[in-house]
C-alpha cells in the first residue's frame, strides 16, 4: 500500500512537472538522485526487515525505487526551486519502493 501510494505520487509530481515546466535548455544528470533513491531503497529494505526478495519484486522496486524517483525528484526540484527537496523525495521515495517486496500489503502489521 505505501508502495502504491508513493507511486502514484511521483507519477503526479512528474505530470505536473511536465505540464508547468518551461522547456529548459540545459539538461541534468540524473546520477546523484538515482543514487539517492538506490540508497533509499537499501534503507528500507533494512526498516522492513529484510523480506527475501523475488525477481520480479525486486525488479519492480527498483524500477519504482530508482528510475521513477530520479524522475519524480528532479521534477521536485525544479517544481520548488529548493535542492533539499529534490534530495528528499529521492529518499523516501526509494524507501516506501522497498515495500513492494513484503509479502503483506502494510508492514510491520
Amino acid at each position: 500500500m505505501i508502495a502504491i501510494a508513493a507511486i502514484v505520487a511521483d507519477i503526479v509530481l512528474i505530470l505536473t512537472h511536465r505540464v508547468r515546466a518551461v522547456p529548459d535548455p540545459a539538461k541534468y544528470a540524473p546520477w546523484p538522485y538515482i543514487a539517492v533513491g538506490l540508497a533509499g531503497c537499501a534503507a528500507g529494505w533494512l526498516v522492513v526487515g529484510r523480506p527475501e526478495a523475488a525477481w520480479d519484486d525486486l525488479f519492480l522496486a527498483l524500477v519504482c525505487g530508482v528510475v521513477v524517483t530520479s524522475e519524480a525528484a528532479h521534477a521536485a526540484r525544479a517544481l520548488s526551486g529548493r535542492p533539499w527537496v529534490g534530495w528528499a523525495t529521492a529518499l523516501v521515495s526509494g524507501a516506501a519502493a522497498a515495500t513492494w517486496l513484503l509479502p503483506d500489503p502494510l508492514p510491520f502489521t
